[in-house]
């Protein structure tokens, strides 16, 4: 049976009214007061905390800390006759959450966790503004940490001066930074903390619903008798998307928000066929200072597994994004020249990275409505790659296919890996492979798939010419010395990438090393580069 697959997905309510923008700022900002009034209740007696948080002793007679009796602890410490009642059980479960993660920390003993806090919404007068201002902006040295200023001096005196200076530098410049982010959050204020839904219910929680080709979110936020609290009649074709029930004429005690979203893909992706699990309402400011709200719903897609028939072998470089190809079961190539041309996305990205350097000649910051290209950057290369994603996907569906990618050296590869989004794309096809209810891509060494004919099997550098017979120099050429078999490097690579994976799925998916995967690849293509069914 294949495995749940959860992705969130991110929607904003479109075009609140000021009254609502009032109903759920007063919502987020109550909710936040009530779980720090609760999570500063319980930890001011500590020992309190420690006695009434620990579960029955285990077989050694340890007691660890425990959940339910966590739970239990922090609700008798919650303020009675609050008007978020509907919420209370999810700012319980927040504070618990918080606690446990503290106390677990310090019950293992070896490191010690500092408490759990939450800021406070008070506004700062104009004096203490003035006064951080100036307590920032005054300050002639900012102090590396202490365990910073430990790595400078052991340089120093190994009699590196010149490392100890660089670090030094960099301590000191991260110091700097700290600072003044510290001074912005102060200054600007924290925003509330988001709520979070944990039931999808008409009862209780949040619910999602459509009617026609529009989305609403049904929040049910305040108590009976509260100023914002209203009861309305949903119209004619409203639906629950996640029971299909047909809600037209209930009475709904809550709030009906609607939601911007682009329907081609969460329509597709997300409505339809996952299922809404829990949700957070979120509070964003913009750079104009206008508050935004966004739903962050968590949705479970539960697909039916697909039976592996074909092999599918991608290699990613930089002339070609991805190169794929699929082999049947018995190592014959089946589909071949599934690319993702690189020149393009690196000519994209290109173009957008010029704009940039132009924006920024022009003083204009990554703030505000102009900067938005500094953002529109990696929205670009995620829409390429996700496109690219999506036909893999498709394909692989349609071929009931098992995802083969090469596992590339990060480390040595970190620039490589940043400009090209290597690590992106195989993220996008793992969650949506598990979408579509195929397998996990499976991940097989990188080495000397690039070398390796794909025909006869023999593995040699020479297989890589560098320059062709004019003298110019070449990348993308597969020229086997052996049995003269010519092709693009990358779709022999992906061939190669296939089949060693298809080798891994035969051994039980154990990871073999290279010289029995060479030995099974001659034996299964031949020596003259037939295929064979051995």
């Amino acid at each position: 049976m294949a495995e749940d697959a959860f992705q969130t997905a991110r929607f904003e309510v479109h075009n609140p009214s000021r009254h609502k923008q009032a109903m759920l700022l007063s919502a987020v900002r109550s909710y936040h007061q009530m779980a720090k009034e609760t999570l500063e209740r319980a930890l001011a007696d500590p020992d309190a905390l420690q006695q009434n948080c620990l579960g029955r002793p285990n077989a050694k007679g340890l007691a660890q800390p425990n959940g339910f009796v966590t739970g239990k602890y922090v609700r008798s410490l919650t303020r009675k006759g609050w008007n978020l009642a509907p919420l209370r059980d999810y700012a319980l479960a927040d504070v618990t959450a918080a606690l446990m993660s503290y106390l677990q920390k310090n019950h293992k003993g070896k490191n010690k966790a500092n408490p759990p806090t939450l800021p406070s919404l008070q506004a700062i007068s104009p004096e203490e503004y003035r006064q951080s201002y100036q307590d920032v902006m005054l300050q002639t040295e900012f102090a590396p940490k202490p365990e910073h200023q430990d790595k400078i001096d052991k340089e120093r005196a190994a009699g590196h001066p010149r490392v100890a200076h660089r670090l030094e530098r960099i301590f000191t410049g991260r110091a700097a930074t700290k600072a003044l982010s510290q001074l912005l959050r102060k200054v600007e204020g924290p925003l509330p903390r988001p709520i979070e839904f944990t039931h999808c219910e008409f009862g209780r929680g949040f619910l999602l619903a459509r009617k026609d080709n529009r989305y609403y979110c049904l929040l049910k936020l305040f108590s009976p008798g509260h100023r914002h609290y209203e009861k309305k009649a949903l119209g004619q074709g409203f639906t629950d998307i996640k029971t299909g029930e047909d809600l037209s004429g209930k009475k709904y005690p809550g709030v009906i928000l609607p939601l911007a979203m682009s329907r081609e893909f969460h329509a597709e992706e997300y409505l339809r066929f996952g299922s809404p699990q829990s949700a957070k309402l979120v509070v964003r400011q913009d750079e104009h200072g206008q508050y935004r709200f966004f739903m962050h719903v968590a949705f479970q897609f539960s697909p039916t597994p697909l039976p592996v028939e074909t092999v599918l072998g991608m290699d990613r470089g930089a002339a070609i994004i991805g190169a794929a190809s699929i082999v049947q079961m018995d190592g014959t190539p089946l589909v071949t020249g599934l690319n993702c041309e690189g020149s393009g996305f690196a000519a994209e990205m290109q173009r957008h990275e010029q704009r940039i350097r132009d924006m920024q000649k022009r003083g204009i910051q990554k703030k505000g409505k102009k900067g938005n290209r500094f953002r529109l950057r990696g929205l670009r290369a995620d829409a390429i790659l996700g496109e690219y994603a999506n036909r893999i996907i498709q394909i692989a569906v349609e071929r009931r296919s098992q995802i083969v990618i090469e596992k590339i050296n990060a480390v040595a590869m970190g620039q490589f890996l940043k400009q090209s989004q290597f690590a992106k794309l195989q993220s996008m096809l793992a969650y949506k492979a598990r979408r579509q209810g195929l397998p996990e891509p499976i991940e097989v060494p990188a080495a000397y798939t690039s070398q390796t004919c794909s025909k006869c099997g023999h593995t040699a550098r020479e297989n890589r010419p560098k320059k062709d017979a004019q003298g110019q120099a070449i990348q993308d050429c597969f020229l086997c010395v052996q049995c003269g078999h010519r092709t693009n490097a990358d779709e022999n690579a992906s061939i190669i990438i296939a089949l060693r994976g298809l080798h891994q799925l035969q051994q039980g998916g154990r990871f073999q090393k290279w010289p029995v995967f060479a030995d099974w690849l001659k034996t299964k293509l031949g020596r003259d580069g037939s295929a064979t069914n051995q």
